[in-house]
């Protein structure tokens, strides 16, 4: 009887096992197609100028975002963050604006420049740059200014709105 309540426990914590961990999780980005609607705003992300940006979450649901600045409302909400096995936005180095091609690199390992004069889906784009050249000779053409990952916080959120704002004045 010992045996068969063993045998029980142990197929019950293997079937658990695969079904709560999560590591095997498919991490790789999908390329959009027009079937893909923006998380914050349910537009049709391919229609729309700019860099895209897709969160896997942990549970492996996927959304898709039209603009890289949504992405951080997610990305810097703290809540949100625990839940995020990972974030890809594309890569705009060595691509012209309004070219759109499936370049994805992970969120924090590229550059951005922000508040430039090149507007995306939403207004102001977070411009990414895998290649810190590429984001200089951007900022050259289109003004803005360069950060990295780790420096945009809720106060560059705010501060990019309230230039949002001004603009459309």
């Amino acid at each position: 009887m010992r045996i068969i309540y063993f045998f029980l426990f142990l197929s019950t914590s293997i079937a658990l096992y695969f079904i709560f961990n999560k590591s095997n999780l498919d991490i790789s980005v999908i390329d959009l197609n027009k079937n893909h609607i923006c998380a914050s705003d349910s537009m049709i992300i391919i229609n729309y100028n700019g860099p895209k940006a897709q969160i896997i979450w942990k549970d492996g649901s996927r959304s898709f975002y039209c603009e890289v600045r949504e992405v951080f409302y997610e990305l810097l909400n703290e809540m949100n963050k625990k839940k995020i096995k990972a974030c890809y936005v594309q890569d705009f180095s060595n691509l012209e604006w309004g070219s759109y091609v499936d370049k994805w690199i992970l969120a924090d390992k590229v550059y951005y420049v922000i508040n430039s004069r090149k507007d995306g889906a939403m207004g102001l784009s977070y411009v990414p740059f895998s290649d810190k050249h590429f984001a200089e000779n951007f900022i050259e053409l289109n003004g803005g200014e360069l950060l990295k990952f780790n420096e945009i916080n809720l106060n560059t959120l705010n501060q990019s709105a309230n230039l949002l704002k001004e603009r459309m004045m």
